[in-house]
């Protein structure tokens, strides 16, 4: 099943209202707002402040959430889609784990569907498009409190700590979703790198110890040139992603349009793959659980590929054993400041896929 695209703009309010909405939506969920906070404590602190706290009485309401929901959702691209022809194999009756692959930026492609979706997230929904049931975001705690993500996620965001998981597994119908590679693998997202893929999940089984342990299957979701929608710089991104993880802060610059935060693409396809089933591992078995997803992944990934424009990529499991190779980082491991165990002393052969 196939969420179908909505038709083009038509009339002249739309014309006129879109683009400066579509602006607002993407500068905005990148956290272009952040740059008006210090100049505006300084000029304004009073107003600024009382601003603050009103939208912190605000947030959480009902209507306020709609309303920004639906004005954004107006503005977003029509050209993200939603692919998932696994209904025949995903079960009514059987609740999973749903691991969205890969990180972008901050979930870009899946981020702009829900955004069309003002039911993706409501008690009465039934999910976001083609997925057939209620998802429920375990994502960094804050992203709850953040402008435009939390109008969209509202109450069924939290974060991805085993308790969190498995509290959904005990509602009647939401089912967890979460992004395994993290802001390590948000560090690897860039419209440059058209070669490999890279997804941050040789040492990430935590995921999957949760489902093995828990008797639930794993359905992978993968949003096709989701990386490529943003240039990022290719320097110390082994040390950025090693960091980045540890503080729970992306260190992503990243450039769109003319340098902006508008996408270099929007033509993106989410894909749901059928699950991988974790459920039929024992406990003491999660490395081979873990070796076995990825290979589900990768199977899948080559088999889509082609059909969504990324014919020619490499899917390229990486870790922490990824090492930089640029000339800041042996500029830095000179001078003494980064060791041999996150810099390449002699060149790097290419990537291979090794599970």
């Amino acid at each position: 099943m196939e969420a179908s695209a909505s038709p083009q703009p038509r009339s002249i309010s739309e014309l006129l209202l879109r683009p400066p909405l579509y602006w607002l939506f993407h500068s905005w969920r990148l956290f272009g707002y952040g740059v008006l906070v210090p100049p505006l404590l300084y000029f304004e602190p009073l107003k600024t402040l009382a601003a603050i706290v009103a939208y912190s009485a605000i947030h959480r309401q009902r209507w306020w959430q709609r309303s920004i929901h639906r004005a954004l959702g107006f503005g977003a691209s029509r050209r993200h889609k939603f692919v998932n022809e696994h209904t025949d194999v995903i079960k009514e009756d059987k609740r999973y784990l749903w691991s969205l692959h890969p990180h972008g930026l901050l979930a870009d492609g899946w981020h702009s569907l829900i955004a069309r979706n003002l039911e993706s997230f409501e008690d009465s929904g039934k999910g976001p498009p083609a997925v057939g049931r209620k998802i429920a975001l375990c994502f960094a705690p804050i992203i709850q409190h953040v402008p435009v993500h939390q109008e969209m996620y509202r109450d069924l965001c939290t974060s991805a700590s085993r308790k969190d998981i498995v509290k959904w597994w005990k509602t009647k119908d939401t089912d967890p979703a979460l992004i395994p590679g993290g802001f390590s693998e948000a560090v690897f997202a860039n419209s440059a790198e058209r070669r490999y893929e890279y997804s941050y999940l040789k040492n990430r089984k935590g995921f999957v110890r949760i489902a093995v342990e828990e008797g639930k299957d794993i359905v992978p979701c993968y949003t096709f040139r989701q990386n490529w929608m943003y240039r990022t710089p290719r320097t110390l991104r082994a040390a950025r992603a090693r960091l980045s993880q540890h503080i729970f802060v992306g260190i992503i610059p990243f450039f769109g349009w003319m340098g902006t935060s508008m996408p270099l693409t929007d033509e993106t396809t989410s894909v749901v793959f059928p699950p991988f089933p974790a459920s039929e591992y024992k406990a003491d078995q999660v490395d081979a659980a873990h070796a076995a997803y990825l290979e589900h992944l990768k199977k899948y990934f080559d088999m889509y590929k082609g059909r969504f424009g990324m014919k020619d990529t490499e899917l390229v499991f990486i870790g922490n054993d990824f090492k930089d190779d640029d000339w800041a980082a042996r500029a830095l491991h000179r001078l003494g400041l980064l060791s041999s165990h996150v810099v390449a002393t002699q060149p790097l052969p290419p990537p291979r896929s090794r599970l």
